[in-house]
């Protein structure tokens, strides 16, 4: 059955209109397809064209001869019913990068040797990023034409890891972040954008600033002093900033005891209270869903100001690590607060999704100066 909605999120900008149903993909499994437009009948007419889309790409066999491009457009419409974020980065790996370069050879031509030097120069001329995605784009779609006999092994695999130099956000010094929040709090600019509570929070917990825009309260249980890490906030194409109800990586599921700052920020913030039709804990001043890209850029500006070193959002996380470390926690009790995935490279599973000590709270309230 097609539904057929108004897109609440755009209808006071534009008003838009949003077709969906649920599809049964070959593995199995039930996912929803949506397409949106500027009128009701569009927005179905474009369902159904990705419904055929997606019913030719599974019943037509992939062929020796069948070429990169038309396979990467199948892969796509195989993916259709995952997240939007992930069909957007999907799109722009097929076609602003696969296909302008390599999309007429046949996939018999795909040898191991041609996807190599395509990668190798994708890393040096774009990224390594990029690359890396190009790569797991590629990978899904010779899987496609291994599955249907038209390649006799995915070449991908054989393909040598892209190699990385260690290089990201500058940790704070831990005796300059309490300074560092002491500015913010006395910039006016700042408390104008709502900024001083999140950035406190983030700076208090090591979250990342998509899962701390995401937080709501229901997950926030002041009580116990803990927080819930449950979703995240993204752009996706077609459909503005989305809460997704999941975390970045599975690891990323938690509940952290908060340190006693950080939930004096929140306990006081409750209290205030303001237009929140969605229960968020760090809305726009409009109460909307707050845009983690708006934010970062927000904050950027506010170091500029306040003439603050060039710390970015995961700084913050760095030094919550940072901090924790010193404080004699174990590698796995900070990867457990930080949400990140086993420490230990061997075990290849995930920890403990669920933090309930108080020594990551006290020894980030050493700290914080809030």
């Amino acid at each position: 059955m097609i539904v057929v909605e108004v897109d609440a999120a755009r209808k006071r900008q534009h008003r838009l209109w949003r077709a969906r149903t649920r599809y049964r993909f070959d593995d199995g499994k039930l996912r929803q397809v949506e397409r949106i437009a500027e009128s009701e009948s569009k927005a179905e007419t474009a369902l159904k064209i990705a419904l055929t889309t997606i019913q030719a790409s599974t019943a037509t066999d992939v062929k020796r001869e069948t070429r990169l491009g038309d396979l990467g457009e199948r892969f796509l419409a195989a993916k259709s019913g995952r997240a939007p974020r992930t069909i957007e980065t999907y799109e722009r790996a097929v076609r602003k990068v696969i296909i302008p370069r390599i999309g007429d050879l046949a996939v018999s031509e795909a040898t191991a040797d041609r996807l190599q030097r395509f990668v190798d120069a994708i890393a040096s001329e774009v990224g390594i990023g990029t690359a890396k995605t190009a790569r797991a784009v590629l990978s899904g779609m010779m899987g496609l034409a291994a599955r249907a006999d038209a390649v006799r092994h995915n070449p991908v695999r054989e393909l040598a890891p892209i190699e990385q130099k260690a290089v990201g956000a500058t940790p704070i010094p831990l005796g300059d972040l309490a300074g560092i929040l002491e500015k913010l709090r006395g910039d006016q600019r700042a408390h104008d954008l709502d900024l001083v509570d999140l950035v406190e929070f983030v700076a208090g917990t090591g979250v990342r600033i998509s899962e701390a825009c995401g937080l709501a309260w229901e997950d926030v249980d002041l009580g116990a002093g803990t927080a819930t890490i449950r979703a995240n906030a993204v752009r996706a194409t077609g459909h503005g900033v989305i809460r997704q109800l999941h975390t970045k990586t599975d690891a990323g599921a938690r509940r952290i005891r908060l340190p006693g700052g950080v939930l004096g920020v929140l306990g006081d913030r409750r209290v205030r209270g303001g237009p929140n039709p969605h229960g968020l804990v760090f809305p726009t001043i409009l109460g909307n869903l707050r845009d983690p890209r708006n934010t970062a850029r927000d904050w950027a500006q506010a170091r500029t100001r306040l003439g603050i070193g060039n710390y970015s959002f995961h700084s913050f996380r760095k030094t919550v690590a940072t901090a924790l470390d010193q404080a004699g926690l174990t590698a796995r009790d900070i990867a457990e607060f930080l949400g990140h995935a086993d420490p230990s490279l061997t075990m290849g599973t995930y920890m403990s999704k669920t933090v309930g000590g108080s020594r990551a709270a006290d020894a980030l309230d050493a700290v914080l100066g809030i």
